[in-house]
């Protein structure tokens, strides 16, 4: 049996301070990954010139420019130039664990009747001065996960998390002309849903575990909450209309307390040095914009 190509997309604007840890990781997979495909979408630092300064020693990364602002038209991009039979995507912060792309292969080559079309995992933030218990409580307790009971282990899931999740190339093309092009949404919640509508499912495997850049959690509050009122436009565009309900009311008010309670103290701590001082507060901030 043929062993099934895996190519990761990474969409990047300005991220010459995580692009290139980023690709050092993956470049250490690349007997299971069969290309590394990186959309510039107009950055105007350093992040064009670390990609090729990597490429220029690893072939298998490839610059895709995308001219359209939005993370939405730099994903897609990206997913049209691949070629793998599975397509990752990933955020610029995304650190992937060490057997990250074998585990990807090793399900999608398990599941040989094509029962899931698509697959996540989790994003745990790195350099939190709490460490991982919110996302572990998260992945316990999340009311929208349940377990397969075809495939132990793993959870049938509606959406799919942007900063750790693969397709099939087919589920691709097939979902392709349906995800949302609006910047005011969740893009990766609509592509999950979008699988759903399209008769495919998604599975999320609690082994499948990244780190991610906490630069969102640092948001003030109005940015935040901004950002998290995509989720129930999100569920209202697919016409969820309860949950959108349900996300309006509850989570996002929720979440945003939670923020609120955190941001003080990450704000407050040093990464570097693993300290808290009250003149951290101080430091100049810039809020993470809509992707």
């Amino acid at each position: 049996m043929n062993r099934l190509s895996l190519s990761v997309v990474v969409p990047a604007f300005d991220e010459e301070e995580c692009i290139g840890a980023c690709l050092d990781l993956l470049c250490t997979q690349l007997d299971c990954i069969t290309e590394i495909i990186v959309v510039d979408n107009n950055s105007a630092d350093g992040t064009r010139d670390i990609v090729r300064r990597r490429a220029a020693d690893h072939p298998e990364i490839r610059v895709v420019t995308e001219t359209q602002q939005g993370l939405v038209f730099a994903r897609n991009a990206g997913m049209d130039a691949a070629s793998g039979d599975l397509v990752a995507r990933i955020d610029a912060d995304t650190r992937v664990s060490d057997d990250w792309a074998a585990t990807i292969l090793d399900f999608f080559a398990a599941d040989v009747d094509q029962h899931w079309a698509a697959a996540c995992g989790r994003g745990e933030a790195y350099e939190l001065p709490y460490g991982d218990a919110a996302a572990r409580i998260k992945a316990r307790w999340s009311p929208l996960a349940r377990r397969s009971p075809s495939t132990p282990g793993v959870r049938d899931v509606p959406v799919l998390y942007g900063s750790n999740m693969i397709l099939r190339r087919e589920t691709w093309k097939l979902i392709r002309e349906d995800v949302s092009l609006r910047r005011d949404v969740f893009e990766d919640v609509d592509m999950g849903l979008c699988v759903q509508k399209s008769g495919g499912r998604n599975a999320f495997l609690p082994s499948l575990t990244v780190g991610v850049s906490p630069r969102r959690m640092e948001s003030g509050m109005r940015s935040f909450v901004r950002y998290m009122a995509c989720l129930p436009r999100t569920l209202r565009l697919h016409r969820r209309h309860a949950l959108a309900a349900a996300a309006l009311v509850l989570y996002v008010p929720g979440v945003s307390v939670l923020h609120a309670c955190r941001l003080v103290m990450i704000r407050a701590y040093d990464s570097d040095s693993g300290s808290f001082s009250a003149r951290h507060l101080l430091r100049p901030r810039t809020d993470r914009g809509m992707p």
